[in-house]
């Protein structure tokens, strides 16, 4: 006769610290795949933008507000804002701009403690607080909304605190961390055109230097991008007119091809600005690491990247005719900022915070499951802990997800085209052209006005 197995008496407090931990992990899992904007509503957005519909776009927005409510709040303003930047709802989009901007700032001072549930579960479970790139690209898109609409002063305080915004982020980091990405060349330039327009011609030079400089030190290295002609032209025309006779010779020395206009001849004709927006911005993926340890635990590290998308054109040729007197001039596109590398360069940059970060999350999980797993052992049996670590298995890889957030409707890159024009009415068109030359887009530019010293922008968005 075999005799029975002594009975086993169960401690329920054990048991049920065990069966919390696990359900904890699973609603937690089910609240992060369950909130926020769905991966359809994205690819909606983008036909949309692809379409130029862009009033459709924002209907979609206030559509599905509710989920981007509470950890994606500020997402749904700076998305918000883009779109009606590009609808040339300037005005719309400088309140959307504005609620985004102090949401952010709200969160980069929050306690470190209200933080501590990214520590445990992922970072999805906090608010949404932006790539650091993101925050300065609040502010220039600020500015640029401002100088739409011809308010220049406003203009430039959203100019300078885009290098405020970056100081501010690079110091939050030790030296050996700090991004690539610490100054904009392109909102310099613009800074520089701001001024002119102010005819304060000292700061005009100011801020088109400083914009050599970064496009000559860091863009060029960093993201490939070199100084525009125009660029070059206009800080010649503003050393001329200051009588800056040795920095002239200097920047010869550098751009010894470059003829410029007097500031004289380019304030009897109109400066007019094409601001192109071209490409698909790289969308955030996750990838995810699985490390088996010793006693069959799988520790799941989950930690996100930026993967590049294709796209046809690569820059627009201008045609201008001057409705009047059928006087025509062309232009074409230049290269002034590369978001998407920015945005690739950035990433990587804090990508090592990004896995310390996952390491610790998924040793926090390990030593939990292992420790539930011993006290299900104990009080229950092999089997009970068994299934335990099983369940802790699948809890924690549920859990551990990469934060992949993004500012989806950020463009690839803005491209430039600057034109000098005699006042007038004028139309036109842009074909906007692949690395071949061959068109693959054309847009009318409907008729408008410009008077001698204006400074005028006008906006395209491509994504073809």
């Amino acid at each position: 006769m075999v005799a029975a197995a002594p009975f086993r008496a169960v401690d329920r407090s054990a048991w049920t610290a065990s069966t919390a931990f696990i359900c904890l992990h699973g609603l937690i899992a089910f609240w992060i795949w369950g909130c926020g904007p769905k991966m359809d509503h994205y690819q909606q957005l983008d036909q949309h933008v692809y379409h130029h519909q862009y009033d459709a776009a924002l209907q979609l927005m206030q559509a599905s507000r509710e989920g981007y409510q509470g950890r994606n709040e500020a997402l749904f303003y700076m998305e918000e804002g883009l779109l009606a930047h590009f609808a040339g709802r300037y005005r719309e989009s400088i309140d959307s701009l504005l609620k985004a901007e102090s949401i952010l700032d709200e969160l980069y001072t929050r306690s470190i403690s209200k933080q501590a549930a990214s520590f445990v579960f992922n970072d999805n479970t906090i608010p949404y607080r932006g790539e650091d790139f993101e925050d300065a690209m609040v502010n220039l898109y600020l500015a640029l909304n401002f100088a739409a609409l011809g308010a220049t002063e406003d203009a430039l305080v959203e100019a300078r605190q885009v290098d405020n915004e970056l100081n501010l982020i690079n110091s939050r980091y030790d030296e050996d961390q700090k991004n690539v990405y610490r100054e904009d060349a392109f909102i310099r330039f613009l800074m520089g055109v701001l001024y002119e327009s102010g005819k304060e011609i000292n700061d005009a030079f100011i801020s088109y230097r400083k914009s050599e400089e970064i496009y000559r030190n860091d863009y060029a290295t960093h993201y490939r991008v070199s100084a525009p002609r125009f660029l070059i032209e206009n800080l010649l025309a503003s050393a001329s007119a200051l009588g800056f006779d040795a920095e002239i010779k200097q920047i010869r020395q550098r751009y010894p091809d470059v003829e410029f206009p007097r500031l004289e001849e380019k304030n009897d004709r109109a400066e007019i600005f094409i601001i192109h927006y071209n490409g698909i911005g790289p969308s955030k993926m996750e990838r995810q690491w699985l490390i088996p340890m010793p006693d069959g635990y799988m520790a799941s590290i989950a930690y996100p990247v930026f993967e590049e998308k294709p796209y046809r054109i690569s820059s627009g040729i201008v045609h201008l005719q001057n409705v009047d007197g059928n006087r025509r001039f062309g232009g074409q596109t230049e290269l002034m900022e590369d978001i998407g590398f920015i945005a690739v360069q950035n990433l990587e940059n804090r990508i090592s915070r990004i896995k310390a970060k996952a390491i610790t999350r998924a040793t926090s999980k390990y030593m939990a499951t292992k420790a539930a797993s011993k006290a299900a052992n104990d009080q229950a049996g092999e089997l009970a802990g068994l299934l335990v670590q099983v369940a802790g298995n699948i809890a924690a890889a549920a859990t551990e997800r990469a934060d992949v957030r993004h500012w989806r409707m950020l463009p690839d890159e803005i491209r430039v085209a600057r034109m000098l024009i005699p006042p007038g009415l004028y139309d036109g068109q842009i074909d906007f052209v692949d690395a071949t030359g061959k068109i693959v887009q054309s847009t009318t530019l409907s008729a408008f006005a410009v008077s001698s010293g204006e400074k005028k922008f006008l906006f395209q968005r491509t994504m073809q």
